[in-house]
């Protein structure tokens, strides 16, 4: 069985990485262009398109999908399947319809719930408890093709965007070796979405990245969770932005009078932020502009914080 994969960032070569030890042949990747990346704007590889060249595997990469010479140029290689995750792009009905055993997307969530480019972010922001992942023949319509197979994971309170994102990657990748091992002969079966479930995700964009402190405190460390690392959340304080490292709920539950956002003392090396339901967020470790990732008692004793100051 010969395959085509499609596919750009870390989690998703990791899938690659998966296939091609497994002894699968991989004819060809497609992956995004070349992009500007870090603070000195470096031009860099995707990280599917680094493993691609390293593993001597044919390399596409294509401003848009939908020029005719690109449909023929893809569908003009060998390849019974093609198997998506993470790719980035919205792939035409000419490509994901070519091979035999059809085109399988990796998504991050127990659809219909979450379609869109979100799903790992979306679970963590609305508190959910458990997810999953979920392999689906594409369709025009996104995130709305026939599932195949469904696993689930449980969420735990420490998770972030990261751990579980890994967590759900290494599901998927059992999920998709297993399909290829046994070695379809035609297109596996698959069953319809109840679409009238479906709910969707926004893809998260830097201007995302403050925290909103007219949530409660639950909600706001949800918050923080499927922002972080990828996106790191913010709060301002003193007309300066601070970048929030590591925040933790304070577990015993009391309750402080005082104004939402209002910085609590709990000792003199410990502060956490006054939430709208007046319970208090612990900070961990900030990020002060201009300034390396400290601890917070470190941020103390270099801003001189005082006792009824306020981020906002």
């Amino acid at each position: 069985m010969k395959i085509g994969f499609f596919g750009t960032p870390n989690h998703s070569k990791k899938l690659l990485e998966s296939i091609f030890n497994a002894g699968f042949e991989i004819s060809f990747v497609v992956t995004n262009m070349d992009k500007p990346f870090g603070r000195d704007k470096k031009i860099t590889m995707s990280p599917v398109k680094i493993f691609g060249l390293e593993k001597k595997i044919k390399v596409l990469q294509y401003i848009n999908l939908k020029d005719e010479n690109t449909i023929s140029e893809i569908t003009n290689l060998e390849a019974d399947i093609y198997i998506i995750f993470a790719f980035g792009h919205i792939i035409p009905k000419k490509i994901f319809s070519h091979p035999r055993l059809g085109s399988i997307n990796l998504h991050g969530s127990l659809l219909p719930e979450y379609r869109g480019a979100s799903p790992v972010q979306q679970a963590l922001l609305e508190g959910k408890e458990k997810t999953g992942i979920s392999l689906q023949y594409i369709t025009e319509e996104l995130d709305a093709g026939d599932i195949i197979l469904s696993k689930e994971i449980k969420i735990e309170k420490e998770d972030n965007s990261e751990t579980l994102l890994e967590k759900l990657t290494s599901l998927g990748i059992e999920a998709i070796l297993e399909i290829l091992n046994s070695n379809p002969k035609e297109k596996l079966n698959a069953i319809m979405q109840d679409h009238s479930k479906a709910s969707f995700c926004k893809k998260i964009k830097s201007d995302d990245r403050k925290l909103n402190l007219d949530l409660d405190s639950i909600s706001l460390f949800n918050q923080y969770r499927a922002l972080y690392p990828n996106y790191i959340p913010y709060l301002n304080f003193r007309n300066s932005r601070i970048n929030i490292h590591e925040f933790s709920l304070d577990e015993s539950n009391v309750t402080i009078n005082s104004e939402t956002g209002k910085i609590h003392f709990f000792n003199k090396k410990s502060i956490g932020i006054v939430c709208k339901d007046k319970r208090v967020l612990v900070l961990e470790r900030v990020q002060p502009e201009n300034k390396k990732v400290m601890q917070v008692s470190d941020f103390l004793n270099g801003m001189r914080i005082m006792e009824g100051e306020q981020f906002s």
